[in-house]
C-alpha cells in the first residue's frame, strides 16, 4: 500500500524532525510504501506554476540546499532529509492527479499540525485528499481547544477521516466534543513508535566534532524564559554535575550559562547521540522529554508557558509526565525530588503497552 504522510518535516526544530522521521520509518518497518507529501497549494496559482518550473531545471533544488548551508547544524539536517525520506512535490495539477491516483491512504503525522491558534492549515487537516482514505496518527492540537472562529471549518474537516488518533488526552476530550464521537483515541507520538535501540543505531551515525565528557547535562530549551538560567544553575549545584552542553533551540538561539558548552553543530542524528549519553537533560521540549523516556535518560522539566496563558502549551507535557507517573520531573524550587533518579523498569513496561497499542491502531486504522 503506497501511504503519504503529511506533517512538518522541520527545518531546525529538532523534535519536528525526528517525530516526522520516526513515523515514515515506522511504517517503512510495517511494509507500506511511503512518501512524505510537502505542503502545495492545490488552487494552483502561477506561484506554483514557477516553482514547478525551476524545479524541473534544479533551480529550486539548489535554492533550498543553499538555504541549508548558512550553519553546519542546518547542512547536517538538509542531509538527513534527503537520506531519510522519499519527499513527494507538488507543483502542477497533473501531479495532484497522480498523487490521488497512486496514494492508498493519507496519513497526518504527530507535532501541533492542529494548532489553530499558532496557524489554521487546512491543508493539515487534508483538505486536498477528496474521497481518499484519510487517518490522523497522534496529530497534536498543542492546547486544551480550538479557536472558536475555526470550529465549524475544524469539524467539517475532520468528519472526513475514518480514524483519529491524538496524542495529548486534552485533544481527545476536544475532538470528541467538536466532533460528539466517542471514537477519537489517544495514541502515542510516533517518537515512542520507535524502540530505545532503533534511536540508539541513529545515533551511532551521529558526528560529534568534540570530546564528550564522562558526565553532562544536556541542556535543550526552546522557550525563551528568563529564569531559565538560575533554574539550570540550581539544577548544576543539585545534581553537582560541572560540565553543561546546551544545545541552542532555533527558537532561542542565544540562552547560555557561564561555563556551559554551546554546541551549535547538532543535527538529528547528534541531538539523539547527545540524550543518549547525557548524565541528565533539562528541556522544555516535548520531544526531548520523549526521547528522554524512551532511552531511560534521567531528565528535568521545565514548564515553557504560564498556565494562565490561553495559548499554554503545557498541557501536553502535563499529559506525557502524568502518564508515565513522572509529575515530580518538573522542577520546582519548594522541592527536591527532580532530584531523585528516575526508576524506569515501570515506565518502560507500560510504554511497551502502548506502544503496542499504538502500532495496532495504526495498522488497523490503514488497513481497514
Amino acid at each position: 500500500m503506497n501511504i503519504s504522510v503529511i506533517t512538518w518535516l522541520g527545518s531546525g526544530n529538532y523534535g519536528t524532525s525526528l517525530q516526522s522521521y520516526a513515523l515514515c520509518q515506522k511504517l517503512s518497518n510495517l511494509g507500506y510504501n511511503v512518501s512524505f507529501l510537502s505542503y502545495f497549494d492545490k488552487d494552483f496559482k502561477l506561484k506554483s506554476f514557477l516553482k514547478g518550473m525551476f524545479a524541473s531545471i534544479g533551480i529550486m533544488q539548489q535554492r533550498e540546499k543553499k538555504m541549508f548551508e548558512k550553519t553546519d547544524a542546518l547542512r547536517k539536517l538538509y542531509s538527513f532529509q534527503q537520506e531519510k525520506y522519499k519527499i513527494c512535490h507538488i507543483y502542477f495539477p497533473n501531479q495532484y492527479k497522480e498523487l490521488l491516483y497512486q496514494t492508498d491512504v493519507f496519513v497526518t503525522g504527530s507535532d501541533q499540525i492542529w494548532n489553530a491558534w499558532y496557524n489554521f492549515n487546512p491543508f493539515y487537516f487534508l483538505d486536498f485528499a477528496k474521497d481518499k482514505k484519510r487517518v490522523a496518527y497522534a496529530s497534536s492540537m498543542g492546547t486544551a481547544d480550538f479557536p472558536e472562529k475555526y470550529k465549524a471549518d475544524i469539524k467539517k474537516l475532520l468528519s472526513r477521516f475514518s480514524h483519529i488518533g491524538v496524542r495529548e488526552q486534552t485533544a481527545v476530550n476536544a475532538i470528541s466534543t467538536l466532533l460528539q464521537q466517542n471514537n477519537i483515541v489517544q495514541v502515542l507520538d510516533p517518537t515512542f513508535l520507535l524502540e530505545a535501540h532503533e534511536w540508539k543505531n541513529l545515533a551511532e551515525e551521529a558526528e560529534i566534532e568534540f570530546k564528550l565528557p564522562s558526565k553532562y547535562i544536556l541542556c535543550y530549551l526552546i522557550g525563551n524564559n528568563p529564569h531559565y538560567a538560575e533554574q539550570l544553575i540550581s539544577v548544576k549545584k543539585a545534581y553537582g554535575i560541572d560540565d553543561i552542553i546546551i544545545i541552542p533551540a532555533i527558537e532561542n538561539k542565544t540562552f547560555h550559562i557561564p561555563g556551559a558548552t554551546v554546541y551549535t553543530a547538532a543535527g538529528p542524528k547528534e541531538f539523539a547521540y547527545l540524550i543518549q549519553h547525557a548524565t541528565l537533560v533539562c528541556t522544555d521540549s516535548f520531544h526531548a522529554t520523549a526521547i528522554s523516556i524512551n532511552l531511560s535518560v534521567d531528565f528535568v522539566e521545565f514548564l515553557r508557558f504560564k498556565d494562565t496563558d490561553e495559548k499554554s502549551q503545557n498541557s501536553r507535557i502535563y499529559d506525557i509526565l502524568e502518564h508515565y507517573n513522572l509529575r515530580s520531573r518538573l522542577y520546582s524550587s519548594e522541592t527536591d525530588e527532580w532530584t531523585r533518579k528516575i526508576a524506569y523498569s515501570p515506565v518502560q513496561s507500560q510504554l511497551a503497552k502502548d506502544r503496542t497499542k499504538s502500532i495496532n491502531f495504526l495498522i488497523n486504522s490503514i488497513e481497514h
